[in-house]
């Protein structure tokens, strides 16, 4: 897949995975939406993107992923701007397991919300291109990981959500690809605990990332190009490790 002109939108875009995600695209020739709840964090990002790459490149915009009326408009202000949409990463997440009802609502629903606006919009039957939808899950999406239950269940149930719609011939003859990007721990805020954190048992959390270790930044953002440049990996499931690095725990039949 070749990125240049290509368009693409990017929750949870302000800092962490979905920082740099959007700083690959753009340095690819793509151009890129920035979309997260963080005004103030994504408007600094997206400043930084576009004094870097150029001022058309980038904007920013403002989206709580569990209102559909902001996340489809988001969907409308890139049509608006940039006439099309190619690539869409759903990547806005938490760990709050004592608010379990939002953590589900924002990690697994809003990956299914989006994914519905990005099929509306990019697939050939609709008018749009084709592309591909990136869902990133994680490696607790697929093994168990008893301190954070609910987290463990949105994202199993992102990794189901994302290769069952890789596997409908629909979607695939409308030029759609369908694929889960899972990363272990990563360097980024959402593993950065505080007082207030809300994970089982905190220095319990602690002792298994330092058994597990942590991925560069940069390390997942190479995984997640990988999955957005070949054209076969529909139905892809990736992990990304600080030990393992890249690997496929499900290929698509084309690949095998």
């Amino acid at each position: 897949m070749n990125l240049s002109g290509k368009v693409a939108l990017i929750t949870g875009a302000a800092q962490g995975l979905g920082k740099a995600f959007s700083e690959t695209l753009l340095s690819k020739g793509a151009k890129v939406c920035l979309a997260d709840i963080k005004v103030q964090e994504g408007q600094i990002t997206t400043d930084a993107l576009r004094k870097k790459f150029g001022n058309d490149t980038a904007f920013f915009i403002k989206c709580d992923v569990t209102s559909e009326k902001e996340f489809a408009n988001v969907f409308q202000a890139i049509k608006s701007r940039y006439g099309r949409l190619d690539i869409l990463v759903n990547n806005a997440g938490i760990v709050d397991e004592k608010n379990w009802r939002k953590l589900i609502e924002i990690n697994l629903l809003s990956v299914m919300q989006g994914t519905q606006l990005g099929i509306e919009t990019m697939s050939k039957e609709h008018g749009g291109n084709g592309g591909v939808i990136i869902n990133v899950s994680s490696t607790a999406g697929l093994q168990p990981v008893f301190i954070t239950p609910a987290y463990c269940a949105s994202k199993f149930g992102v990794v189901g959500y994302t290769r069952s719609l890789a596997d409908n011939l629909i979607h695939i003859r409308n030029g759609l690809r369908f694929c889960c990007l899972c990363p272990a721990f990563t360097d980024t805020d959402i593993i950065k605990f505080s007082e207030n954190a809300t994970v089982s048992t905190i220095e319990l959390s602690k002792k298994i990332i330092q058994s597990v270790g942590i991925n560069k930044v940069s390390s997942v953002a190479e995984g997640f190009m990988e999955l957005v440049t070949d054209e076969n990996s529909n139905g892809a499931v990736m992990t990304v490790t600080a030990r393992d690095g890249i690997q496929y725990k499900y290929l698509p039949k084309s690949k095998l």
